[in-house]
């Protein structure tokens, strides 16, 4: 039996080291550029609300068989016209699995479970993180798009986004910037950090949160509100007609009263990190070209 010196244990050690990280970074390789397919998947099942909408944007006709139930409720959803005759899923695997999918798509952070089921029956699955800003908004569409077998058109989708930043983009340099907050049911606001921060920011606006000292989430009360005093009040609405305790907050009466502009946007437009979300810059825009052209020079 050959016996092995503590340097020739050490030389051991390392290489097998070496080796569980060169099988991890395969594995990470392979789950950032997803699943890789002979011929594009014609059963497609996405579980996610954000993946709903990307896949819905990007497939071919009859290629997705099932989306989250989300997709197909217009509160949440920006594509809800999209599902008719669509298979709604609310991530379970009993309702999954019966469907035979070649492609499930889901969030990294949701149907956790299902997900495991899939990959132990060696289904393929894409998960998505969810979008920070237009970068994620960029990898999201071009892994979706790559699974789906549709690269060029994922491009295609890209190139018309990208251009349409640099149009709002131009609308804002070299004017003077804004201050604005978002204003959620509960006093919730998302800082800079955020896709609907990153939507702000395009705008031309400065997210005041970062004065309270949130960068990505975090509860405001209106005193802070209203010492704060941003030029634009960002009011995000889930259900435009629901009363709540939660909404009170946002409908307080010093707030109506003291601040300068406030414009409601319905929570879906920024819920996902899609091109569809630069309808609200351009509506942040009017509001801000608005409020310039009305203030003392």
């Amino acid at each position: 039996m050959m016996r092995i010196l503590p340097e020739q244990g050490s030389v051991a050690r390392i290489m097998q080291l070496s080796k569980s990280i060169a099988i991890l970074l395969a594995g990470l390789i392979s789950t950032l550029a997803g699943p890789a397919f002979a011929e594009p998947p014609g059963r497609v099942v996405s579980m996610n609300l954000c993946t709903d909408q990307l896949v819905l944007m990007l497939a071919d006709p009859g290629q997705v068989v099932s989306v989250s139930y989300l997709a197909a409720r217009a509160q949440d959803s920006l594509l809800a016209n999209q599902t008719e005759g669509l298979i709604l899923n609310h991530g379970q695997a009993e309702e999954v699995l019966p469907l035979k999918p070649d492609l499930v798509v889901a969030g990294i952070y949701t149907t956790r479970f299902t997900v495991q089921i899939m990959k132990q029956r060696s289904i393929p699955v894409l998960d998505l993180p969810p979008a920070e800003n237009f970068e994620d908004v960029r990898s999201n569409i071009r892994a979706v798009a790559m699974a789906l077998g549709v690269k060029e058109r994922g491009e295609a989708l890209i190139t018309q986004m990208d251009q349409r930043i640099s149009d709002l983009s131009a609308r804002v340099s070299g004017q003077p910037q804004s201050r604005a907050l978002i204003y959620r049911a509960g006093g919730y606001t998302l800082g800079p950090d955020t896709f609907a921060g990153a939507l702000l920011t395009l705008a031309g606006y400065r997210n005041v949160a970062t004065d309270y000292g949130v960068q990505k989430w975090g509860a405001v009360p209106v005193e802070a509100v209203l010492q704060l005093k941003p030029d634009l009040l960002v009011v995000g609405v889930y259900r435009q007609n629901a009363p709540s305790l939660a909404r009170d907050v946002t409908e307080h009466p010093a707030l109506r009263h003291r601040m300068p502009r406030i414009v409601e946007v319905p929570t879906r437009h920024w819920a996902c990190g899609t091109p569809a979300a630069l309808d609200i810059v351009e509506r942040l825009i009017d509001q801000r070209e608005s409020f310039l052209a009305k203030r003392p020079s």
